[in-house]
C-alpha cells in the first residue's frame, strides 16, 4: 500500500487540533484579521495585545482613540467573531499603550 506524503502544514493542523488548548490557539487568528476588520485608520492607533479566556486586550495609543474604541467595542467583537467563524471573543478590554 502506497501512501502519499503528508504536507507539514496538514500534519501540524491535525496535531494542534488534538491539543486541549486548540481553541485558545485558534483565537490568535485575531492578529491575522485585525487590519481588515478595523480598517487602516484605527489599525494605526490600536493593536491586539493578548487573548485570554475570551477577552481580547487591545492596546490603544491615546485616550482619544480609547474613547472612540469604547463605543465600537461590541461591533468590533462581533465582526472579529464573524471572521473567526465562532464566538471566540466575549469581551474587548482597552488599555493605554505603555500600561499593558
Amino acid at each position: 500500500m502506497t501512501r502519499r506524503p503528508t504536507r507539514l502544514g496538514e500534519a501540524l493542523r491535525t496535531v494542534l487540533a488534538r491539543l486541549p488548548v486548540a481553541a485558545e490557539l485558534a483565537d490568535y487568528a485575531v492578529w491575522q484579521h485585525w487590519d481588515a476588520v478595523v480598517g487602516p485608520t484605527l489599525a494605526k492607533h490600536a493593536r491586539p495585545r493578548r487573548v485570554r479566556r475570551g477577552v481580547l486586550v487591545i492596546e490603544v495609543d491615546s485616550t482619544e482613540w480609547m474613547h472612540e474604541l469604547h463605543y465600537l467595542k461590541h461591533d468590533l467583537r462581533d465582526r472579529l467573531n464573524a471572521r473567526l467563524g465562532r464566538p471566540a471573543l466575549r469581551e474587548l478590554f482597552l488599555v493605554l499603550a505603555g500600561d499593558a
